[in-house]
């Protein structure tokens, strides 16, 4: 079984180590392809991984990013067909035969299209791999001003099962069948709120199953302090929109997308409505309530 890697790195010191993992990691390197976005500002060394066969960096100057959206957009853009897909961050570390586990969950779901996918546990890159550590599931903080559901993570408490459903997807950890990337392409044009959110109503409208896994496959990179980020560079930059132009648009996408659904190359799926997915997330876009499957009482605005 052939694994597609997606990793969108911008101006990420940990790039080179993930994906040096990532492949050293896996049962079977040889059915691995990894593909970067990698947003640099010419001042990151790529050697170690430039000239491996299994890795394809699309080099992309920084400054014309538009976003993890549409990096992640540009990375499934060179998909060629592979049995399956996995979506990282460029600041991950793996558990041994990560592949093999991966696809293990994945038949032992019994869903035609499952989705694996969650919030790895924490590493730091100074110190040894921890090694433990449990993912953790997506829920519902709270909701913006404009009514979009805002997502957090909380750690898994249910392991009595290899994998338990999910309400939502975790963009930093998603593993699911090759053709998530024709069905459920990333829109270039969702900015970072909504990401998480767009993609589960997608997936699931198109007859994808969600699971948390309940076991570490992955480690991620999460405080990185002092780090660049996408928001802290693009502010004022003469002929680039700033962040918040990009923000302001896809929030408006986001909503018209729940309140105005369409069926386009960004849209919904035709397999399963959109109501449906709402139950199954436990939210009420009208109140703006969140039913949590662990607590009676709904969490409001």
């Amino acid at each position: 079984m052939s694994i597609f890697v997606s990793v969108a790195s911008y101006r990420d010191a940990e790039l080179v180590p993930t994906v040096r993992d990532c492949l050293a990691k896996a049962a079977r390197p040889d059915r691995v392809r990894i593909v970067v976005c990698w947003q640099h500002r010419g001042d990151e060394d790529v050697s170690a991984i430039a000239a491996d066969p299994r890795v394809e960096l699309l080099d992309v100057d920084a400054r014309a990013s538009r976003g993890a959206c549409w990096a992640r957009a540009q990375v499934m853009g060179h998909y060629a067909g592979e049995d399956w897909f996995l979506q990282v961050d460029s600041h991950t570390r793996f558990a041994p035969d990560w592949d093999a586990r991966l696809l293990t969950l994945a038949a032992g779901t019994g869903a035609g299209k499952p989705v694996i996918t969650g919030y790895p546990p924490r590493y730091e890159p100074a110190d040894d791999l921890p090694g433990d550590g449990l993912p953790a599931e997506t829920i519902v903080r709270g909701w913006t001003g404009d009514g979009l559901p805002v997502l957090g993570q909380r750690p898994m408490t249910d392991r009595s099962r290899p994998t338990v459903p999910a309400r939502f997807v975790a963009g930093g950890f998603l593993f699911a069948p090759g053709s998530l990337v024709r069905e459920v392409p990333y829109d270039p044009r969702i900015y970072f709120l909504g990401e998480e959110l767009t993609m589960s109503v997608r997936a699931f409208t198109w007859g994808y199953d969600l699971f948390h896994p309940t076991e570490a496959l992955a480690w991620h990179h999460y405080l990185r302090e002092g780090s660049p980020r996408h928001w802290t560079d693009h502010t004022s930059t003469a002929g680039t929109p700033g962040w918040w132009t990009l923000d302001r648009a896809s929030r408006r996408r986001v909503g018209v997308l729940l309140r105005r659904p369409n069926f386009g190359r960004y849209g919904l799926g035709r397999v399963r409505p959109l109501a449906e997915y709402l139950a199954h997330a436990g939210c009420d876009l009208t109140r703006r309530t969140w039913s949590d499957w662990r607590q009676p009482a709904a969490v409001g605005a």
